[in-house]
């Protein structure tokens, strides 16, 4: 199901062999085995590109259901043993995890000795197969565009605005107020980046906007984007929790400044993510407490908490 869910996506069979990492041929091994098992043709062959067939359609829909519940017990099923073994393992980007998850643990750590953590820093959006391939028990990142998978929780905890980051010297530096968004998409972007086919983050926050940026360099934390930044590779956008820590403001050399956007649109969320097992251990409970109700980083803006909590 997966791969012919890769074919679906993808839009043939030589893009979806290298998604699955199969050979073309396995692949379409796959999909002929399931089109024997249902009797019918799910992918229409004698059409250049292929295309889905009605069948495949119907087929495609069920199927993500199906491996989404599949992907879901599994990852609760691990999670479970981890708490059980005291070895937590938490998903979040390079910024958060330096800047709002170390007293959280630290406070979970003195209430329960002994307790081991496993923090992974990456940002990428495909937070079922983090929680699955990961062992992941928790997650603070930014709040998921798509429908989360089935049981999983969610916490909007913060929202926090898009700033960029320039050498002291830089013109915008010098402007009496905000950014304009027209002049800012003229200059090359510094941006965190994304893996696999995502677009970086801030490009699809400005895409939503109706504007078009580009990015003349992206790095995996915002310190590498303050550094590229230093060297003249163009004007940093950072929201503003990672903004503050690589300016002067944070800790910084003082050689990069923040600067607001005239667009207060250019807004992200951030949230927390978990399976109820979570809560079925004092540690998994402690854990869960400590992060929701952790006092917020420099550059977060609290929400109202009737508006911000939701099940998905």
């Amino acid at each position: 199901m997966r791969t012919f869910l890769a074919v679906v996506d993808r839009g043939g069979f030589s893009a979806a062999a290298e998604q699955v990492h199969r050979s073309q041929s396995r692949v379409s091994a796959h999909i002929a085995a399931l089109e024997r098992e249902l009797g019918a043709t799910l992918i229409d062959r004698t059409r250049r590109p292929a295309r889905v067939t009605r069948a495949g359609e119907v087929l495609a829909s069920h199927a993500r259901d199906i491996l989404g519940a599949v992907g879901s017990a599994r990852s609760a099923v691990g999670a479970a043993r981890d708490l059980a073994e005291g070895h937590l393992t938490l998903l979040t980007t390079p910024c958060l995890a330096s800047s709002f998850l170390p007293d959280p643990l630290a406070r979970v750590t003195t209430a329960f000795p002994g307790t081991r953590f496993a923090v992974l820093e990456d940002g990428r959006h495909d937070i079922e197969r983090r929680f699955l391939d990961g062992g992941v028990v928790l997650a603070v990142l930014p709040v998921l565009t798509a429908p989360a998978a089935l049981g999983l929780r969610e916490r909007v905890l913060w929202e926090e605005h898009v700033h960029a980051v320039v050498p002291v010297g830089h013109r915008f530096a010098r402007l009496d107020g905000p950014v304009p968004i027209d002049e800012l998409v003229r200059e090359p972007l510094v941006l965190i980046g994304a893996s696999g086919d995502a677009a970086p983050e801030v490009l699809d926050l400005l895409a939503r906007r109706g504007v078009t940026g580009t990015a003349a360099a992206t790095a995996d934390c915002p310190q590498t984007v303050a550094e590229l930044v230093r060297a003249g590779l163009g004007v940093g956008l950072l929201t503003e929790i990672a903004a503050w820590s690589v300016t002067k403001g944070g800790g910084g050399d003082g050689t990069t400044v923040r600067v607001p956007l005239a667009d207060s649109g250019l807004v992200r969320r951030v949230g927390a993510y978990w399976y109820d097992v979570l809560c079925a251990t004092d540690v998994g409970r402690a854990l869960h407490r400590e992060v929701l109700t952790a006092p917020l980083p420099a550059g977060a803006l609290p929400l109202d908490t009737a508006r911000s909590a939701t099940t998905r």
